[in-house]
């Protein structure tokens, strides 16, 4: 699959990754759909891709939504090609704090938000004979992130959904790919109502995330991390599980100590 010549639909392509991939596919000869909620960022989206595009408001976790949305993004540009299943939320804090509002609410924008799009696009594509899908996941959906349980749980999910997806679509020539950041320098930490305070791994650019969506489609790779690094620790967790676990719980050693502390 190359991004020359197709076209290409971005969820959560109004600000952070998801802007960068749209930037990215539409400097690399593509016409992108973007879809997001907010559609003045949309506009300024589809106005920096010099108009190679098309605007379709949207939110992922509303299924009547994203099956309008990719009708308009076909409709004004054709079949697509290439779907980026980006769009997604966090959420900081002791699992046992968490709002029953608040999982429902992850749940339904990432999981099911990726699951709802990939619904609607895969078919045509399996049609077709032609396409390529990539989730945008986390190197928390292969290493169990504290004190972001339930965000880690839906990234988890959508590894999996992506590795059988990967097998129940080779048959018809539909490759499929996720990549895995680690931190990314973008508002997620501010919009998930906490900002990432750790000096390490440092976060990296969402320009970068986006260079791996590029790769990972042209070579059809069905797994990226970003940094590359990343997937050595991926490794080490399943080769040495106490030493691993022991790691996590040194590097969360302050935050255990706090939510101890916070307990009667």
């Amino acid at each position: 699959m190359r991004w020359e010549g197709s076209v290409a639909l971005v969820t959560g392509a109004s600000r952070g990754i998801g802007r960068a991939v749209a930037r990215a596919a539409a400097a690399n000869g593509a016409r992108v759909g973007l879809v997001a909620r907010s559609e003045g960022e949309l506009d300024q989206v589809l106005e920096e891709i010099g108009g190679r595009g098309s605007v379709a408001v949207a939110d992922v976790g509303q299924p009547e939504e994203v099956e309008a949305a990719v009708g308009r993004v076909e409709a004004d540009l054709g079949p697509v090609d290439v779907v980026v299943a980006n769009a997604g939320i966090g959420l900081y804090g002791p699992f046992v704090e968490v709002p029953v509002a608040e999982m429902d609410r992850l749940v339904r924008v990432n999981l099911l938000g990726t699951m709802y799009v990939l619904g609607a696009v895969l078919p045509g594509m399996v049609a077709r004979r032609r396409g390529h899908a990539v989730v945008v996941a986390s190197i928390a959906g292969r290493l169990g992130a504290p004190f972001e349980a339930v965000y880690s749980a839906t990234k988890f999910a959508q590894v999996g959904l992506t590795e059988a997806l990967a097998v129940e679509l080779s048959a018809f020539g539909v490759g499929v790919s996720m990549v895995n950041p680690g931190p990314v320098d973008t508002a997620f930490f501010e919009a998930r109502g906490h900002r990432y305070e750790r000096s390490f791994p440092r976060p990296v650019t969402a320009e970068r995330v986006a260079e791996a969506v590029m790769s990972a489609v042209e070579r059809r790779r069905l797994e990226q991390f970003v940094p590359r690094w990343l997937g050595q620790t991926v490794v080490v967790r399943h080769l040495l599980p106490p030493l691993y676990r022991s790691g996590v719980r040194r590097s969360f050693r302050q935050e255990l100590a706090g939510l101890n502390a916070s307990r009667p």
